[in-house]
């Protein structure tokens, strides 16, 4: 006698739950809930890049910190971003000859981000700094100036060594990424998605 409350509260949960998940997957399939669409609410940016600098003699300043690395050592980087994915437009993968583990990258970068990129490389000639996605570390490089590559200067090249799976997820998400942070550019920006091609 005792169980059969818990049984009918139990039985009642189940076909709430199954209520429940019919609705939200008939919403997913009329389209009213999109999370691949930068434009709403419910997206939520994935592969977020930051560039930030090293902090070689740490203070325990307010602004530094102790990020975890691959090989189970730290490196302490300043919070202040130098970079971040609200001036990259576009991400590109490169192999990197000889090491089929790893790949560089290629950055479009807007207006403001060009300007952001000159002054990270003037500052950090010849230092590395820190990529981080998604606040996780992703590698270290040594910025370039934009177009010392040869490409025209909206474009700069790292020299990192991601792994395949980070770099793929930044070049897919990079234009969405973009989009979302800089909402006054969807109504022309609109048309990459439409056509699958970058102007």
């Amino acid at each position: 006698m005792k169980r059969f409350p818990f049984a009918a509260l139990l039985a009642a949960a189940a076909v709430f739950c199954l209520a429940g998940c019919e609705e939200f997957r008939e919403a997913l399939e009329d389209g009213s809930v999109n999370y691949d669409d930068p434009n709403s609410e419910n997206y939520r940016p994935r592969f977020v890049v930051g560039v930030f600098s090293i902090v070689e003699y740490p203070r325990a300043s307010d602004l530094e910190k102790e990020l975890p690395m691959p090989n189970g050592r730290t490196v302490c980087i300043n919070t202040n971003q130098n970079f971040s994915s609200k001036n990259l437009r576009e991400v590109k993968v490169i192999p990197r000859p000889g090491n089929p583990d790893v790949c560089d990258l290629q950055f479009r970068l807007d207006r403001a981000g060009k300007v952001q990129w000159q002054m990270l490389a003037g500052n950090n000639r010849e230092m590395p700094v820190i990529l981080v996605v998604d606040s996780r570390y992703a590698g270290k490089f040594i910025p370039e100036l934009p177009g010392e590559t040869g490409r025209n200067d909206d474009w700069v090249t790292l020299r990192v060594g991601v792994d395949h799976y980070t770099a793929r997820g930044m070049m897919k998400f990079a234009k969405k990424n973009y989009v979302y942070y800089n909402p006054d550019t969807a109504s022309w920006f609109s048309s990459l998605f439409k056509d699958g091609e970058s102007r």
